[in-house]
């Protein structure tokens, strides 16, 4: 069975902040009755996209490694949810390396028009940067980008973005604030979940 919702960790660091709030996200929708995994995708073997072109005739990807099972559950999936990192103003290398390989999905659907995701489906999106030094202006706009590009690609409505920084000095279990506009945030996640099921 696939889960309902994939939670994509894009972070390497154990027990810090995109760790604890992909488990925080994982625990709220278990209390709420929906199916979820977390890919730590640093733990994971997946490998670069070298742009071969094979996806453009095929609609699918020549590599076979631990992102392929990962293509159907973003079909089956009802939403994505990204927790990452900000790396010079993007997401992490590694969840870049994920997006990437969604070219096959994108490949699919544009070039050969023939999706491999059932374009129909409505699917829900929630992207969550997580930055270590206090706002600037340009903090999460390279990230922003490329999210909004990848949950096209997967066929998500992304419908909640949020920011959080200066972990460096208030870590995500200290900031009280965001934790409840998490919280928040989910509450209205699920109640989209569950009214696109009904419809």
């Amino acid at each position: 069975m696939h889960p309902e919702i994939l939670i994509i960790n894009g972070s390497p660091r154990k027990n810090k902040n995109c760790f604890k709030i992909a488990n925080e996200v994982n625990n709220v929708l278990i209390e709420n009755n929906l199916t979820s995994q977390i890919f730590n995708i640093y733990d994971m073997n997946i490998d670069y996209c070298t742009a071969c072109g094979f996806c453009d005739k095929t609609g699918y990807c020549r590599i076979k490694d631990d992102m392929t099972p990962m293509y159907e559950m973003f079909d089956k999936a009802k939403g994505v949810i990204i927790v990452s990192p900000v790396h010079f103003d993007c997401i992490s290398a590694k969840l870049k390396t994920v997006v990437d390989r969604t070219q096959a999905i994108y490949a699919s659907k544009y070039v050969l028009n023939k999706p491999s995701i059932d374009r129909n489906k409505r699917r829900i999106g929630m992207y969550i940067a997580v930055g270590g030094s206090q706002n600037y202006e340009t903090q999460f706009m390279g990230g922003q980008t490329v999210m909004d590009f990848f949950f096209k690609s997967v066929n998500n409505k992304l419908l909640y973005n949020l920011h959080l920084n200066n972990t460096d000095k208030v870590e995500y279990e200290e900031n009280i604030e965001f934790r409840k506009k998490l919280r928040q945030n989910l509450k209205h996640y699920i109640k989209d979940i569950n009214d696109t099921v009904s419809e």
